[in-house]
């Protein structure tokens, strides 16, 4: 019983994945429990429990992203500090802020003296980072979710520049050694697939 409760909640959590060196490696979003519901406060076991349950991928797991909602602001610093410490050792760890007073924080340094990324977001209500703070980045195309709300079957708005941008960015991380984990949501141009079929075409033109 055990065994399929782990099973249950390992599939709940696998929401996006993406394909490095032939292998299947899987980008985990943490439970909403533990960052919209609680704050992050009191969520230490729970938050335990979520993270051994994905190291059930074993060598498929990817980066564990800690995914902060819109309005957990830099007061809150201390918090996920603490949070970040009593996660378990041995796992990639990606922080996600929504919040613009974290711009200028003390974050990134932060985040480096604990070996964790800065999520590196392209979100209309954020200015893009770049700061690169672990061993590997962790990018996610986001895009508003009011300008593409539904019907996620084709392209509706060109990114070519944007995607070139963030191509110019990646092949300053590559060039220091990190490796990169990009994901993309249906919001960013309304259909993920083709967007990242498009960042492909750029990386092999500018080879």
């Amino acid at each position: 019983m055990a065994e399929r409760s782990h099973l249950n909640c390992l599939i709940s959590y696998v929401t996006v994945v993406t394909v490095s060196v032939g292998v299947f490696v899987a980008g985990i979003q943490n439970s909403q429990e533990i960052t919209h519901e609680k704050n992050l406060v009191g969520g230490e076991e729970l938050a335990e429990t979520f993270v051994q349950t994905m190291g059930l991928l074993d060598e498929r797991l990817g980066p564990l992203l800690l995914q902060l909602p819109p309005s957990f602001a830099v007061e809150g610093m201390g918090v996920l500090e603490d949070f970040l410490d009593a996660l378990p050792e041995g796992f990639r760890y990606a922080v996600e802020v929504r919040h613009r007073s974290w711009l200028g924080s003390d974050l990134p340094e932060m985040l480096h003296e604990h070996g964790a990324a800065l999520t590196l977001i392209d979100y209309p209500r954020m200015p893009r980072m770049e700061e690169a703070t672990a061993g590997f980045v962790y990018i996610r195309w986001l895009g508003d979710r009011q300008e593409f709300p539904s019907g996620h079957t084709h392209a509706k708005r060109d990114r070519r520049g944007d995607l070139q941008w963030w191509s110019e960015r990646v092949d300053r991380f590559l060039s220091e050694g990190r490796d990169v984990f990009a994901y993309a949501n249906n919001h960013y141009q309304n259909h993920s697939p083709s967007k990242l079929q498009q960042f492909l075409e750029i990386r092999r033109k500018n080879r």
